[in-house]
């Protein structure tokens, strides 16, 4: 008998991490990603942009009443859309739709803020910007919310909100 508690014994101790560990995904994480893609505003081509603003309105009506349907139809047509400009399928449909079409106040001017930085914070600007993209393309939680870190320290030492997006900072994305 003694001998077999002891088995039991170890059976549990082995057994207790297995069972401690969750299949759910770490909502904490889950919430930073989304956040990540509001401050990056994907850029659409104009029709693309027109279009999805028009099924994210349907989309709302239909929310709205209820209607799985026409929510599934619009979200779907929303979804094609989303991977021509490499938008991560978690993205929320509200980071995406322009201010016209959500309700909410617009977003500020990049250009405002563009040519801001000195030449040696540009280039970490320019190095963090390139790390962070690539990160989002491995799918690297840690990464992207390290290289994130990086730009918004840049930014904040230069007053530009959070929501300015970093390819409107970055030096590639105005072609010089």
């Amino acid at each position: 008998m003694k001998k077999f508690l002891e088995i039991v014994a170890v059976l549990i101790a082995i057994a207790l991490p297995a069972i401690a560990q969750s299949n759910y995904p770490d909502r904490d994480r889950d919430d930073r990603d989304r956040a990540y893609s509001r401050q990056s505003q994907p850029r659409l081509s104009a029709d693309d942009q027109k279009d999805f603003d028009h099924e994210y309105g349907k989309w709302q009506e239909a929310n709205a009443k209820n209607d799985r349907d026409d929510i599934d139809k619009h979200a779907r047509k929303m979804e094609n859309i989303m991977p021509r400009y490499n938008i991560p399928p978690d993205t929320p449909f509200d980071a995406i739709a322009t201010s016209g079409s959500n309700g909410y106040a617009p977003r500020n001017d990049a250009r405002e803020y563009q040519g801001r930085f000195s030449q040696d914070d540009q280039k970490k600007f320019d190095k963090a910007y390139e790390h962070w993209l690539e990160s989002r393309r491995k799918r690297d939680r840690d990464d992207v919310a390290k290289d994130e870190g990086k730009m918004q320290e840049i930014m904040s030492r230069y007053n530009i909100p959070r929501d300015v997006p970093y390819d409107q900072l970055a030096s590639g994305g105005r072609g010089y």
